[in-house]
């Protein structure tokens, strides 16, 4: 558990999943699955969108893996209970099939993933695994000299399916002072600081909080350097100019979950897009 933190029995129960297919062999298989990873998580089963939008109306869903042709289902209701109901819920939609955009269709849902079927015991403890981490808070210290990037990367990592408490720094100095008394579980540093050495701040929070993970930004790193970032606690170097995507994976990265397929489908779908325009520019 990162930095640290004390047991939290409502942060590290077992979760609830809520499992929505038509098909009832799909629903045990991963019923199974779930249960031979995580024997204590319980398990909710569906079949069509009205019963889906009754479970999740009356319990409180941790995981949700829903089928994408599962019958009387609403996209709007299950982003609406992923905003409200429980916005720290993952939502997995199943497919037999990926379709067409399918990342814009995930997005619309508020989707973690789109997985094919059949879903295996490596998918489920991925999944598990990555719950663990992002149904809690997670303490963030952004350190950065501009504001227009520390205002940035707040923005982004709103995007995210990680939850943040931020703190921001615009020097290396500050950024030890709130290290000293307050608690981090991630680090985002530039390597060009005004008043402290970077990697020498790296150090300093790794010092303090040794469970931290520690990302190093900039616009370029050289290679000597990058292979010594672990030396000073640091878990990798995020290169800039990043987008959602970027920033998303590298914090899964650094702490040790696999990124979502999507999040290489965003990327995918981003650089088409941008090849896009600038052939239309020219």
């Amino acid at each position: 558990m990162p930095a640290g933190r004390p047991w939290d029995p409502l942060v590290n129960a077992s979760p609830t999943l809520l499992i929505a297919d038509p098909d009832e062999e799909t629903r045990l298989a991963l019923a199974e699955a779930v249960g031979r990873l995580d024997p204590g998580a319980r398990i909710v089963e569906v079949a069509d969108g009205s019963a889906l939008n009754r479970a999740l109306a009356g319990s409180r869903i941790d995981l949700l893996f829903v089928d994408v042709l599962l019958p009387q289902t609403n996209g709007a209701d299950i982003r609406l209970w992923r905003e409200a109901g429980n916005p720290r819920g993952l939502v997995v939609l199943v497919t037999d099939m990926l379709a067409p955009r399918w990342p814009a269709t995930a997005r619309r849902v508020g989707a973690y993933d789109v997985i094919l079927k059949p879903l295996g015991d490596l998918h489920i403890g991925r999944l598990l695994a990555a719950h663990r981490i992002l149904s809690r808070s997670l303490d963030c210290l952004v350190v950065d000299p501009g504001q227009a990037t520390r205002t940035l990367v707040r923005k982004l990592l709103g995007q995210s399916h990680f939850s943040f408490r931020i703190r921001e720094a615009a020097g290396g100095r500050e950024a030890i002072r709130l290290a000293e008394g307050d608690p981090i579980d991630l680090a985002i540093i530039e390597m060009s600081l005004p008043d402290y050495p970077a990697l020498e701040v790296a150090c300093r929070i790794n010092d303090r909080h040794p469970e931290a993970r520690i990302l190093m930004t900039g616009p370029r790193i050289e290679e000597g350097v990058q292979r010594q970032l672990a030396t000073f606690g640091a878990s990798g170097f995020l290169p800039k100019p990043f987008q959602f995507f970027d920033i998303d994976k590298a914090v899964h990265e650094s702490f040790g979950l696999w990124h979502p397929y999507l999040i290489n489908a965003l990327r995918r779908e981003h650089r088409l897009d941008v090849e896009a325009a600038v052939g239309q520019a020219v």
